[in-house]
């Protein structure tokens, strides 16, 4: 089978204007080649353009100007065939919770056309791999969080996809879960050459992907490797503990004239920036448990581009408007 990449061209869209809001340019001339096999994250706070993108991506709204072609399809032209390559998870969930794991998944492959013995063999090979072979006729209302998450990614996978798209997948998900979910992708897309897009708002899931697309207001900041990323930043980074972390940055902000960021109960101030360390002792030592240096982060990154902080997902994913 040829490999499949995905090339998006001068994407635009824009929501027309209501009684209650006005119209809003929510895409604009977005162009990115996705590569053949590639486990791609897009970021972006509320409001960036990421879930309209999503939302064209599978084919549940239509790009108002510009292409995106999905191997030798067009995704107007084409959009019967391109879904056919399609697996989707959802925020939401997505399955039956009064039927069994193998009722759910039996419910889903009907609609993409599977059945018999081809059927019988995929459902017991990803029951088998994911763990979940004694569990096929246990009711999905009784399963754990991570395990129906792991149903719902092997419902997306039955008709063996070329293109997976994730929202916002491991949300709410202890770590352990979070791992074997992540693994039983990964030996997906070991298999055969899976494009994976994602969004999520977990910093250490998007570090593991091959490469990071930034959006912020329509427009694509940048994209590409973690590590790339934070070496284009360039300078360290100043993080600072201490006590009420968010009067303290209000004052250094004032002071210095300087961004200062709040992340995992840290305050971070990027060095590129004009500040006086002996200033800063002097002015607030009292309220500083201490002063460290680090390389950037990906926080630091999105912090930079966008002036937001990455914040938990809408509850709307991609089946609501969004953005």
């Amino acid at each position: 089978m040829t490999a499949l990449g995905i090339e998006i061209s001068n994407l635009s869209h824009r929501y027309p204007g209501t009684r209650r809001s006005e119209a809003r340019q929510a895409l604009k001339e977005i162009s990115l080649q996705i590569r053949p096999g590639e486990r791609l994250v897009f970021l972006g706070p509320n409001g960036s353009g990421k879930t309209t993108l999503m939302r064209i991506l599978m084919t549940s709204l239509s790009p108002q100007s510009g292409t995106v072609r999905m191997g030798d399809l067009d995704l107007v032209r084409d959009v019967s065939r391109i879904r056919r390559q399609l697996g989707v998870v959802f925020q939401r969930p997505a399955l039956d919770g009064a039927m069994t794991v193998a009722e759910n998944l039996r419910a889903a492959a009907r609609l993409y056309g599977l059945s018999g013995a081809d059927l019988r063999e995929r459902i017991d090979g990803y029951l088998c791999g994911s763990g979940l072979e004694d569990r096929r006729k246990e009711l999905v209302k009784n399963l754990s969080g991570g395990l129906s998450r792991r149903v719902e990614l092997i419902k997306a996978l039955l008709p063996k996809p070329r293109i997976l798209i994730l929202d916002e997948p491991t949300s709410g998900l202890d770590p352990v879960a979070r791992r074997g979910f992540w693994e039983q992708i990964e030996a997906e897309r070991r298999e055969r050459e899976l494009i994976v897009l994602v969004t999520t708002h977990l910093m250490d899931e998007a570090e593991q992907c091959d490469r990071v697309a930034i959006l912020h207001q329509g427009e694509l900041m940048t994209c590409g490797e973690p590590g790339r990323l934070r070496a284009e930043m360039g300078a360290e980074v100043l993080v600072v503990q201490g006590e009420d972390l968010e009067a303290l940055a209000g004052e250094m902000e004032e002071l210095f004239q300087v961004d200062c960021n709040i992340v995992e109960g840290a305050l971070r101030i990027t060095l590129s920036q004009e500040i006086s360390l002996d200033r800063l002792r002097l002015e607030f030592g009292n309220r500083i448990r201490s002063l460290s240096l680090s390389h950037p982060s990906l926080d630091d990154v999105f912090v930079d581009l966008t002036g937001q902080h990455l914040e938990s997902p809408l509850s709307i994913g991609l089946g609501g408007s969004g953005d």
